[in-house]
């Protein structure tokens, strides 16, 4: 099959016209992108293996879904015109494939003979309940079972309660009808309603009654009913629409086995045996997008009410969680009431019994909660105990491990009960092994919660949250070792972290669970455990401020400050403003970062805490630096001068800060010593950030030697190594030194790569981990070395503005000197002097060896 490559040669499917050409087109994707493995296509995807191999299989029978295309498609690096080509192809082969599948249309078989003609024509059912008024969306799911109805003997439609299943059904079934003239079947077999459910051996006679067999004809016996169905339909087309299924035992002898039948089937039940041995497709709805769930409301509600606000219905929609069966409730009771807005529905919905107001009056059966009640009560005993102790779960998600301690098991333990409730479509699987459910399901299972004891919820709540702090104190133990927290005894934490592998295995572990982190954080904040949310708070405090995450890390510090605060814990108070001080100077906001650092001092002194003060002075002496104020940063650092010994993570950390203000200083042997020092302590612990910093700044102090030569390995080195710890900080220094490198070494080319990452970090807000930043400075020297000075000043200008704006004075006299050069490059020797003479002020202020160049520059015209 030919594939037509754009300019980067993509494989796209051009004039597929069989399904073993499109399956060719999907194999090369993958060689296209380096051949990944079936695992690690896995990851990417969320897909199982087994379905991966067998959508790339040239021997398979029928279309991949759309769905599996898609995902294969994105994975191997499609951009967003080449997977909608991806998407055009698989719709047109999909409809081609359907054409040539459906075999001609044909006369309606005879019913029974004892019948007369008259009595014949009349013996086709045309049972299909009335077409779902202003049926809209969908679109995904109808082209699935588009694929799907010419392909298999049966279809599933699964999916949580409420979110539309049986409405798509009949939609789907008016929509292909024609294709089954000897009629359409619907039975209704009660599986999750208040009404008792219809047995296999009560449903046959409906449906043989329905094709024409008179009941005395129909057998009691389940094997002979299901035998004279089969016989019935065997040279038939029709269409069997089984709603309301409970489990596979149940609808399996309902299958017809001819060859011109199909069955549609619903259920709150993946129905995974029909999948495996009946060879069933399986369509699993979530709940509505957004765009559908207001054009489900406009439906009802007509566009002029919706529109009147757009606001209201979006929030209106999020309050019912997209579930079409609340929102259908909520349209419903507003249409009865013309005069009411959508704000005043959504008033009378929040603070109130939200599940308890989603209902219609007179008809309890279509409650929400009612719905909800049917599905869990079908659930066996322990899997009802893991749903409502999901009740108890503060954040929006939970993974395996941690619904093992939910039930007070080991980490590693199985836990079936998952998997039960995926199958119930009470929680959903949304990506390998983590697990959540819409809003109103949460809101059910802390319902269902109040069922257990006071004790055994408290219990249940203790032992996650020490889950949590656990494996978060182990992943920065793994990420900066020696600093772990060490006054967590009275908190008695319960159960075993998840233990971590490398760096980046705890970075991964911390960016997947930072949602339930920081929902425990603030959970905590407010009510007896407390205590957890400030040691959370220090626990994440170095990835946040790695991943350069200042607003996340500002407002779960603020929740805990105000518990510590409450409980005049003194250690706690310093964690949290610790932490306050890092997130703003993410934010740039150095006089906030300023006053949050001096209080942690403050509070670790009163803790008794003297390493602790000197981490919170440190910090301060790095804010001195930021704010250009160098002889406060000495006093601020010269605890840390030491003769060669590091006995702790934070004293190494330290020796690197006060090795950045020697060479700032121009003492470079004095700096190298130092960094080399805390190079050595990093590597001995596998303290990876603190060697990274060292390597950077020994690597600095090189290139402002004079010898590039000796700063490019450390930065290679330093430049893996941060990429492996996730810190984006880190990596910002890397990639600036290294532009540096290659600029003042004339690989303009190369700089010019360095600088592509480096400028999507700072276009995001990253900044340095130190604040010794050469960011932007870096990129103007490129284009200045590069002879382009007018990209300098394009990139330096803005820059310089923003850095007076945040008070980095040490930083902005960097950028005037490169700016003035660019200037005089461009011929404006009065915008360079301008320049040049505030930085030689700033320069002889803070006794800085800068001022003889700048001097130079002033009185010569000579480049730095």
């Amino acid at each position: 099959m030919a594939t037509t490559g754009q300019e980067r040669g993509f494989p796209v499917p051009a004039g597929t016209t069989d399904l073993a050409g499109f399956v060719r087109a999907l194999r090369d994707i993958k060689v296209w992108a380096g051949n990944p493995s079936l695992e690690t296509l896995r990851r990417r995807t969320g897909v199982a293996t087994s379905t991966l191999s067998d959508a790339f299989s040239v021997q398979r029978r029928r279309l991949p879904s759309l769905e599996i295309v898609r995902a294969i498609v994105l994975a191997c690096g499609a951009d967003r015109s080449e997977a909608l080509r991806w998407e055009q192809a698989w719709r047109a082969l999909a409809e081609r494939l359907d054409a040539v599948a459906a075999p001609p249309p044909r006369p309606a078989s005879l019913p029974p003979a004892s019948l007369s003609p008259t009595e014949q024509r009349e013996w086709i059912p045309r049972q299909l309940p009335s077409d779902v008024v202003g049926f809209s969306g969908r679109r995904e799911a109808l082209d699935a079972l588009h694929a799907a109805s010419g392909q298999a003997t049966a279809t599933v439609i699964t999916g949580t309660v409420g979110v539309g299943k049986t409405a798509l059904a009949v939609h789907w079934a008016h929509r292909i009808a024609e294709r089954y003239p000897d009629g359409q079947l619907y039975l209704d077999l009660r599986g999750h309603s208040g009404d008792p459910t219809i047995s296999p051996v009560e449903a046959l006679p409906l449906l043989l009654q329905s094709l024409g067999v008179p009941s005395e004809r129909i057998p009691a016996d389940l094997p002979l009913q299901t035998g004279l169905y089969r016989s019935v339909l065997a040279d038939r087309r029709c269409l069997v629409v089984l709603d309301n299924v409970v489990d596979s035992a149940h609808v399996r002898p309902l299958l017809p086995s001819g060859p011109g039948c199909h069955a549609l089937i619903t259920s709150r039940d993946a129905l995974t045996g029909l999948v495996v041995r009946e060879g069933a497709a399986r369509i699993t709805l979530d709940t509505l997008d957004e765009t559908e769930s207001v054009g489900l409301l406009t439906t009802h509600l007509g566009a002029a009410r919706v529109q009147a606000d757009p606001a209201a219905a979006t929030e209106l929609v999020a309050l019912c969680a997209r579930l079409p069966l609340a929102l259908r409730i909520v349209a419903a009771k507003l249409a009865a009431r013309p005069r009411h807005t959508l704000a005043d529905a959504i008033r009378e919905l929040r603070g109130t019994d939200l599940l308890g107001r989603l209902q219609v009056v007179g008809d309890p059966e279509s409650a929400v909660a009612a719905a909800f009640d049917i599905s869990y009560g079908t659930l066996p005993a322990e899997t009802q105990r893991l749903f409502r102790r999901l009740g108890v779960v503060p954040g929006p998600e939970i993974s395996r491990e941690a619904a093992a301690v939910l039930l007070d098991r080991d980490l590693g333990d199985d836990v079936p009960e998952l998997d039960g409730l995926v199958a119930a479509h009470l929680v959903s699987e949304y990506a390998p092994d983590r697990f959540r459910s819409h809003d109103l399901l949460s809101l059910y299972a802390r319902r269902q919660a109040t069922r257990e004891s006071e004790s055994v919820r408290r219990e249940a709540l203790h032992r996650l949250l020490s889950y949590y702090l656990l494996s978060a104190d182990a992943a920065r133990e793994t990420l900066v070792p020696g600093r772990s927290i060490n006054d967590i005894g009275a908190l008695a934490p319960a159960g075993v972290p998840h233990t971590f592998d490398d760096p980046r295995d705890a970075v991964v572990w911390l960016e997947t669970e930072w949602a339930n982190l920081a929902a425990a954080i603030a959970y905590t904040a407010d009510r007896d455990e407390a205590p957890f949310s400030w040691h959370l708070v220090y626990t994440v405090s170095v990835f946040l401020f790695g991943q350069g995450s200042g607003v996340a890390q500002l407002t779960t510090a603020r929740a805990a400050l105000r518990a510590a605060e409450a409980a005049d814990n003194a250690l706690g108070r310093a964690y949290c403003h610790n932490a306050l001080g890092m997130a703003n100077i993410n934010l740039h906001r150095l006089t906030a970062a300023s006053s949050e650092f001096a209080a942690a001092r403050e509070q670790y002194l009163r803790a008794g805490e003297v390493r602790g003060a000197r981490m919170a002075a440190s910090n301060l002496g790095d804010v001195s630096i930021r704010t250009g104020d160098i002889a406060r940063a000495v006093e601020l650092f010269e605890d840390a001068r030491t003769d060669g010994t590091i006995s702790t993570a934070n004293e190494g950390l330290n020796v690197s800060n006060l090795a950045m203000v020697e060479r700032i200083r121009g003492n470079h042997a004095e700096a190298l010593r130092l960094d080399d020092l805390a190079h050595a302590f990093g590597v001995r612990t596998g303290d990876l950030l603190l060697t990274v910093t060292a390597e950077v700044g020994m690597a600095m102090t090189h290139l402002e030697s004079g010898d590039p030569a000796s700063a490019e390995p450390l930065l290679v080195t330093a430049h893996a190594a941060a990429v492996e710890a996730g810190s984006e900080i880190d990596l910002y220094d890397a990639l600036a030194a290294l532009v540096l490198v290659c600029a003042r070494t004339g690989r303009h080319a190369e700089a010019e790569l360095w600088a592509a990452p480096l400028r999507n970090l700072i276009d995001r807000g990253t900044s340095s981990f130190t604040g010794d930043d050469w960011g932007h400075a870096a990129i103007a020297e490129a284009h200045l070395t590069a002879g382009h000075p007018e990209r300098a000043l394009a990139e330096g200008l803005p820059a310089l503005d923003d850095q007076e704006r945040a008070g980095y004075r040490h930083t902005a006299m960097r950028l005037r000197i490169l700016l003035g050069r660019a200037h005089r490059e461009c011929d404006d020797p009065a915008a360079a002097r301008a320049l040049w003479t505030v930085a030689l002020e700033y320069a002889i202020e803070q006794d800085l060896p800068d001022r003889s160049r700048i001097a130079a520059l002033l009185d010569q015209g000579c480049p730095v």
